[in-house]
């Protein structure tokens, strides 16, 4: 095999490669933007059980905080535009979530409980509610204790949630999206080599 037809086959190799990451961080997208915005419920209030974060828990296992942050930050956007109208504070909350996603989760072989239930605890208090009461009171004209108690409220409701679903996935799911990522990387490398 020439030199050339080899650079070209590798060349093709990273093209499928980045093809792959692509249209899965656009299936992600769309999928966190239907968790949050049509499975959340209740639909309307102030307090809301959504799992929209599962699927950018998945691009941050994959691929890391730099892909699990531009999709969260997408999706709320692209759920806002259509919905509710943007608010840049919010999505800045969204992609600092996926961002603190890929930093605990990536290249986890298994997430394991401690580990979730300290993203969720630690970094769901620190986001969730520290980050977004601001928001409540300059922009909803909440007083701080109204805006404290309704972040508590919500993540309070979404905190074992997120922890429970995470675990199962971690369970069920991700084994199964690491054996077919091992399976497709192990491809890659024989198509490589010939």
């Amino acid at each position: 095999m020439s030199k050339f037809s080899k650079k070209t086959r590798k060349m093709s190799q990273n093209s499928r490669a980045a093809l792959i990451r692509l249209t899965t961080t656009a299936m992600m997208v769309a999928l966190a933007f239907v968790f949050a915005r049509w499975l959340g419920f209740p639909q309307n209030g102030d307090f809301r059980i959504e799992i929209s974060f599962l699927p950018i828990a998945v691009l941050a296992m994959l691929y890391g905080p730099i892909w699990s942050a531009t999709a969260y930050g997408l999706a709320d956007f692209i759920g806002a535009l259509l919905y509710t109208g943007v608010n840049p504070f919010i999505m800045i909350c969204k992609i600092i979530y996926g961002l603190a996603l890929g930093l605990f989760f990536y290249k986890k072989e298994k997430i394991g409980l401690v580990r979730n239930i300290l993203f969720f605890v630690v970094g769901g208090f620190i986001i969730d509610v520290l980050m977004m009461m601001p928001i409540w009171v300059f922009m909803f004209g909440n007083t701080w204790s109204q805006a404290f108690y309704f972040r508590m409220i919500g993540y309070a409701i979404n905190t074992p949630v997120r922890i429970i679903v995470l675990a199962v996935a971690d369970k069920y799911l991700f084994p199964a999206l690491r054996k077919h990522l091992l399976k497709e990387n192990h491809n890659n490398a024989k198509h490589e080599n010939e």
